[in-house]
């Protein structure tokens, strides 16, 4: 992208892997879902997490989750959230749904492997067209890659 900024031209690349496969997510995943910074995740970990309301979500398969995650996340990768899964209605029961009614639903904060990364954003995405109302969503962009560069603490997924 070449772009004019006071009269200078300034050119801005990307490497790395290809996209679609590895885009540059949004900061904001969708209209009403907050995205989170790292105190905030910590305050939602020992906050709604802890109390029961709230779940942390790894969207990447399972092999990923397995190997490292972040603390008390769950694995539900992004395809099982998409309408074309058969059991998805199961899904969101187990998410605190029953038909249309998701006033008893966890709050939850999806991430994935990092900003470059679309599993996150997909899933948020597939929710809301679910019916999941947004202001129980929340987006952690930076996802485990970006934990960790903060030095934060991972974990083996269990499952």
């Amino acid at each position: 992208m070449t772009l004019s900024l006071h009269g200078t031209d300034i050119v801005i690349t990307r490497s790395g892997a290809a996209c679609p496969q590895s885009c540059v997510q949004p900061h904001s995943a969708a209209a009403g879902i907050d995205t989170l910074g790292e105190l905030e995740l910590i305050d939602f970990l020992t906050g709604s997490a802890a109390d029961g309301t709230g779940l942390l979500i790894d969207t990447r398969a399972p092999e990923q989750f397995s190997a490292e995650t972040l603390p008390g996340a769950v694995n539900v990768p992004e395809l099982t959230l998409r309408s074309d899964n058969p059991y998805r209605d199961d899904l969101l029961g187990a998410l605190g749904a029953t038909a249309d009614d998701f006033s008893t639903a966890f709050t939850l904060v999806l991430f994935a492997q990092d900003a470059g990364d679309p599993r996150a954003v997909d899933g948020l995405r597939a929710l809301l067209i679910a019916g999941y109302p947004a202001e129980k969503l929340r987006f952690y962009r930076a996802g485990v890659s970006g934990w960790t560069a903060l030095g934060l603490s991972s974990t083996q997924g269990e499952g």
